[in-house]
This record gives C-alpha cells, sequence and structure tokens, in this order.
C-alpha cells in the first residue's frame, strides 16, 4: 500500500508518497514530476549512493531522464553555505536549467540544503525528496533544517519553507534502521502531534505500541498526520500559533549549550525531548497545561524509549542561557507554550516562573546520576 497526501500551501502542492516499497515506483513517480523529463542531477552521500544508487538512476533512467550525479557529504548537525556553493557548482556544471529535476537522498540536513538551493536555481527548479530517515519523513515535505553561514558564524538560521514538489518516504528503511536511529523522528513526532488537536493526540498515543512494532497503517498515519498538523501550523492565520513547532527548542538549545563539550556525547533526541520535558512544565504555570498532559508528554516520551538525561548544572547558569538562547532568535522575551492540546502559542513566562522550575528541573535531574 502506498498512499498518496497532497499538501496545499495556497499556489502550490506538495505530493507525499509513503509505504512499503515505495522507491520500487519511482520510475513512475519522476516521470510525473516534470512536464517534460530531460536531464536530472542526484545528490547523496557515499554511504546512499552506494545502498540506493542502482534504484534511483535506473529509476530516473526509466522516466526518461538524462543523470547527473553529485557525491555530498554534509554534517548531519546541518549544511552550510559552502555545502550549497557546492550543489549550486554542479547544478550550474551540469546544464540544470528550470524544466529539469533535482533529486536529494538522504537525512535531513541533506534534503534541506538541496531543496534550498533548487527553490533558488532559476527561479524555481522542480525538486524530489527521498528522505532516509525517520525524522527526514516527518518534516522535509514541509520545514527544512536550517542552514549555517560558516564555522565562524554557527548560528542555523538560514532557511524557508522548502515546498518541493515531491516527497517518497520507503517505509521498509523505518522498519530496518536501528531503533536508536529511529528516536529523533519519535521525538519530533510527539512535539508534532502535541500541536494538532485533541482528537488527534489520543489517536496518536492509542497507536504508539503498532509504531514501535512497525505496523504499516500505523507507520503511514503517523506520517501523514504529522505532515498535516506541522502545514497547519504554517498556514495558521494566528501569527503566534506559527511557532508551535518550536516547542522544546529553547530548551534543547540551552542544554546543549550548557554541557558544552559532553553535549556532543548526548543524542539530539534526548536534548530535544528534554527541552519538551522542561518547556510543559513552564506551560503549567505560565498558561494553564493541564498537569495530565504534561504527565502523558513524559509516558509518551518514554514508551518510545527516551529516557530522562542525567546532569548537573547551576540553574543561574542555566535561566541565563536559556534567557540568552530566547533573545537570540527574537526580541521577545515569550516561548511557544502549549495552553491545551492544539494550542501551543507564544506566551511570557515571568523570571519567578522560570526560576522556580528551573531550580526544580535541575534537581531532578541531578538525582539521576
Amino acid at each position: 500500500m502506498i498512499r498518496r497526501q497532497l499538501i496545499n500551501f495556497q499556489n502550490r502542492s506538495v505530493d507525499v508518497r509513503v509505504g512499503l516499497g515505495a522507491f520500487e515506483e519511482l520510475p513512475r513517480m519522476f516521470a510525473s514530476a516534470v512536464g517534460k523529463p530531460k536531464r536530472a542531477m542526484v545528490v547523496w552521500n557515499d554511504a546512499t549512493s552506494e545502498r540506493f544508487g542502482e534504484v534511483v538512476e535506473h529509476a530516473l533512467v526509466d522516466a526518461g531522464f538524462a543523470v547527473s550525479l553529485l557525491v555530498l557529504e554534509v554534517s548531519p548537525a546541518g549544511a552550510t553555505l559552502a555545502d550549497a556553493d557546492t550543489v549550486f557548482g554542479a547544478l550550474s556544471a551540469n546544464g540544470i536549467t528550470c524544466d529539469d529535476l533535482v533529486v536529494a537522498v538522504g537525512d535531513t540536513a541533506t534534503c534541506s540544503v538541496v531543496c534550498w538551493c533548487a527553490n533558488q536555481w532559476c527561479g524555481r527548479t522542480e525538486c524530489a525528496l527521498l528522505p532516509t530517515t525517520f525524522d527526514a519523513m516527518l518534516t522535509v515535505a514541509t520545514t527544512m533544517k536550517p542552514l549555517v553561514a560558516s564555522s565562524a558564524n554557527a548560528l542555523p538560521a538560514i532557511a524557508f519553507r522548502p515546498e518541493p514538489g515531491l516527497v517518497v518516504c520507503d517505509l521498509d528503511l523505518v522498519r530496518e534502521a536501528d531503533p536508536e536511529d529511529l528516536k529523533l523522528g519519535y521525538a519530533v513526532l510527539v512535539g508534532t502531534m502535541l500541536s494538532s488537536s485533541k482528537s488527534r493526540w489520543n489517536q496518536f498515543t492509542e497507536t504508539v505500541p503498532e509504531i514501535l512494532a512497525g505496523e504499516e497503517v500505523a507507520l503511514v498515519n503517523a506520517i501523514q498526520w504529522s505532515q498535516t498538523a506541522r502545514k497547519d501550523v504554517l498556514m495558521a492565520t494566528n501569527p503566534s500559533a506559527r511557532h508551535a513547532l518550536d516547542f522544546g527548542k529553547t530548551g534543547e538549545r540551552t542544554l546543549r549549550a550548557c554541557l558544552v563539550d559532553a553535549a556532543s556525547q548526548v543524542p539530539v533526541y534526548q536534548l530535544l525531548s528534554e527541552g519538551m520535558r522542561f518547556e510543559a512544565r513552564l506551560a503549567h504555570d505560565a498558561c494553564d497545561f493541564d498537569i495530565d498532559y504534561v504527565f502523558e508528554v513524559d509516558d509518551c516520551l518514554e514508551d518510545f524509549g527516551i529516557e530522562e538525561l542525567a546532569f548537573d548544572l547551576e540553574p543561574a547558569s542555566y535561566i541565563e542561557e536559556f534567557r540568552r538562547q530566547q533573545f537570540v532568535r527574537s526580541n521577545r522575551s515569550m516561548l511557544p507554550l502549549p495552553a491545551a492540546l492544539g494550542a501551543i502559542r507564544l506566551t511570557s513566562v515571568e523570571d519567578e516562573v522560570l526560576d522556580r522550575h528551573a531550580r526544580a528541573y535541575l534537581a531532578s535531574r541531578k538525582e539521576l546520576l
């Protein structure tokens, strides 16, 4: 079963295909991606090209494309403008025009930089994304991983809505993946579903065992629910609601900065989940988020095998860094916090509330050591 979903963004649609063995249908999908197939450029890394090279290249040739290849090693932490410059150089060298197709095969960082470049090449060149990680399947149709300008200017802030023409998610990759490699996707899924409706959250929590078991229908539903929820956030008429997908990220960045070198040993999914756990507790005080749902978020993360992180930090330095991370990206002292399921809005957090919850949170993590 390969299920199709169209995500509509005003005058553009993203065609998302999800299912087991989805890559087997690539020739037909590629053929309809552009008006008349002529040239296509594929971007991937060495490992991805070795695993999927034959399938993707043959699919493009069968669809009528002359294929050129670019091997690009992008850091999982995010691409840089130097990576983008490499892509632009390859597009030029291979004669890619606005009527051709650019294909990205890989993780979130790879798909993001390639789609960013395709959107700007010749006014806009159609792009097809073949995400190979679970978190990429959940996100690349609607949002991109921000680029950084350089190692000297490392704020990941270069981003816009990607809107690729085609996204193909082969669930065989999810079933075959190491459980540890799926946990970032699980954390992203929890945060995304929290921004959806109460009924959708309840549906999601009930299907967690099926998702963990790799059942096809549960995985397809999870990805499509995620796409719908993310699109609704991005298209919200309320400007405050458009920040809902940033829930937990201030806490994540704060923890990464405070742990310094030790942060490199902590998986990204654990930092993000800690950010969500802490900010959910802030929401209980700041905007009356039901405490039962705070515990549901905890339980859901634990069901996915994401344990609480043990560390020891000084409250004063943590609070100072938390506020600093807020002001790096905004002039407002407000956080995207859930007032209810499906209602994550920018909310002002008083210093006293932040101080009290930070001290309690840090004390609980110290006890885990």
